[in-house]
């Protein structure tokens, strides 16, 4: 079990960081390339790049899998994707919120109203590649409860386990505060 928690825990981190951390291509992790194997969604109508058209809300259709960003469309997207939340969070919602019309956030300084004012092609790339992470992520959700349903079936490390493994007591010396020695810098990590 450990083991497997381990390698769904380096799929889930190279997925989360667009495949820049625990790439290997041995178990289908390669370096930045983060790509649904097949059924990808692709932009299917342009997203406007003039200001007029630039997209105020997104709007999806279950029954198509169609993702509207204002009179764009990208398909295939499955309602898992875009439903898609982090601590009740829904991804995709948050993402755009800064990418649309009206950007979403505080305007507290004078900075804060300067955002732009036509939709960049460049987002257009990056929503294709959210949508990706997003749906392996969504791939992963059944190996990652499969686990979780075992460990919690499992059986239980007692404290009389840790103690017969000489794990406790806890000594006293590891419970105690280093000491300062009177040449400690003031920085954060010194010991």
């Amino acid at each position: 079990m450990w083991e497997r928690a381990v390698a769904i825990g380096q799929q889930v981190l190279w997925l989360h960081t667009y495949g820049e951390r625990y790439a290997d291509e041995t178990t289908g992790r390669p370096y930045g390339m983060v790509l649904l194997p097949c059924d990808r969604p692709r932009c299917v109508a342009e997203i406007p790049d003039d200001a007029e058209a630039m997209p105020e809300k997104l709007a999806y259709d279950p029954v198509t899998q169609d993702l509207w960003v204002g009179s764009g469309r990208i398909s295939p997207v499955p309602r898992a994707v875009r439903e898609y939340e982090v601590s009740g969070m829904n991804v995709l919602d948050k993402w755009f919120g800064y990418r649309r019309r009206n950007p979403a956030g505080k305007r507290r300084l004078e900075l804060d109203h300067q955002f732009a004012r036509r939709w960049l092609p460049s987002w257009t790339t990056e929503l294709l590649e959210l949508l990706n992470v997003l749906g392996l992520l969504v791939r992963e959700e059944p190996a990652q409860a499969d686990l979780f349903n075992e460990v919690c079936a499992g059986p239980l490390i007692t404290v009389t386990d840790l103690t017969a493994a000489g794990s406790l007591p806890v000594p006293p010396e590891a419970t105690k505060a280093p000491k300062a020695t009177s040449d400690a810098g003031d920085a954060l990590f010194d010991l």
